[in-house]
């Protein structure tokens, strides 16, 4: 009875003694993370030619008014109407300031004949320095108000100072007006904004060597004409990455274009160079103590340390470029980076099948 009490004591402690080890092996037994990993490498984009859809817009719109105040006797008011350069588009009745012209002429040329005379007499010291100053001041405002009267019949015609449409009209024919009330808005025909969104990317690739073509096609033609780059806005739209862009090209003679129309803009640059790039998911990105890292994954070792890297423009993927710190050949981690140590043993999540539709199995 003993010996068999003996022998299941010793049983017992083995048992014991196997759970214990068992549990202390499972205690030490190292958890290794699963991580995403990417390989990144250094992408190649040559800028040939781009094209955008675009719309053509007036290039101003000017209001225009009279100087001096009256009725008016002459309107060109039918919206739609082309005029030319040089062209009278309203005048007002020139009754009184014809009047005008001739009252002031004859005090100016009084005064004027005087001035004349006086200037030979003080000359001779014949008269004192005071009476001619009274003599030449009289001349200078009667000269003064003769200008003023021409310049004020010259206001009374409004003539287009660049070839044109008149987009509105505000006044009616023989109202009066004061100066300064708007008359009419006329639109520039010499030539034409042409506005188009660009992305990001595509926007920093233009140089000095890019050429702007806007096409245009009518009665089943198409036509080329060349513009030139008037600025790229720096602010991005609300609802995508992209900038606006505006060309301004000259009014062509074959064709009749109109402000409002829609048509494309060609970018294009013979410039043979390609741009190289490297660029990472911002997932992949982590800070510490103000400075920016990444985590690299060692295959032979099935570990991760950190590189340091500097970031430049973003992408219009939402991806970031590194402009320092890799070399564009790296596997690096791109989920879960905050929560990772250094040379931490992690091992590599597979990725999900092809076939598997929505990553849910």
């Amino acid at each position: 009875m003993t010996r068999i009490f003996k022998n299941c004591l010793i049983a017992l402690c083995l048992i014991s003694l196997m759970i214990s080890c068992k549990d202390e092996t499972t205690i030490h037994k190292k958890k290794v993370r699963p991580v995403r990993i990417e390989k990144i490498s250094k992408s190649q984009q040559q800028f040939n030619k781009i094209n955008l859809p675009a719309s053509v817009n007036e290039l101003s719109d000017t209001k225009l008014s009279f100087r001096v105040g009256g009725p008016i006797v002459k309107l060109n008011d039918v919206v739609g109407n082309q005029v030319k350069k040089g062209e009278v588009i309203a005048q007002l009745d020139q009754r009184d300031f014809k009047i005008g012209i001739e009252a002031t002429k004859s005090s100016y040329e009084l005064a004027k004949a005087e001035y004349e005379r006086y200037k030979n007499l003080i000359e001779k010291e014949s008269i004192s320095q005071s009476a001619f100053d009274q003599i030449e001041t009289r001349y200078k405002i009667t000269k003064t108000n003769y200008d003023a009267a021409l310049n004020a019949f010259k206001d009374t015609e409004i003539k287009a100072p660049f070839a044109g449409y008149i987009h509105n009209v505000f006044v009616n024919n023989f109202e009066s007006v004061a100066p300064g009330h708007p008359i009419i808005s006329l639109l520039d025909m010499s030539k034409y904004e042409i506005n188009a969104w660009i992305s990001v990317i595509d926007a920093s690739k233009i140089n000095n060597e890019t050429k702007y073509t806007c096409i245009v096609k009518q009665e089943g033609k198409e036509f080329r004409i060349a513009g030139k780059l008037k600025e790229i806005g720096n602010k991005t739209s609300i609802t995508k990455q992209s900038l606006p862009i505006t060309i301004i090209i000259d009014s062509p003679k074959d064709i009749k274009l109109r402000a409002g129309t829609t048509t494309h803009l060609e970018l294009s640059t013979n410039n043979s160079q390609i741009a190289s790039y490297i660029q990472v998911p911002p997932s992949s990105i982590f800070t510490k103590n103000n400075i920016t890292y990444v985590w690299v994954f060692n295959e032979k070792t099935n570990t991760v340390s950190s590189k340091e890297v500097s970031t430049g423009k973003i992408f219009g993927n939402g991806n970031l470029e590194i402009t320092k710190g890799l070399k564009g050949k790296e596997n690096i981690v791109t989920a879960g980076v905050n929560y990772l140590f250094e040379n931490q043993e992690v091992k590599k999540m597979e990725e999900y099948s092809k076939s598997n539709i929505g990553n849910k199995l």
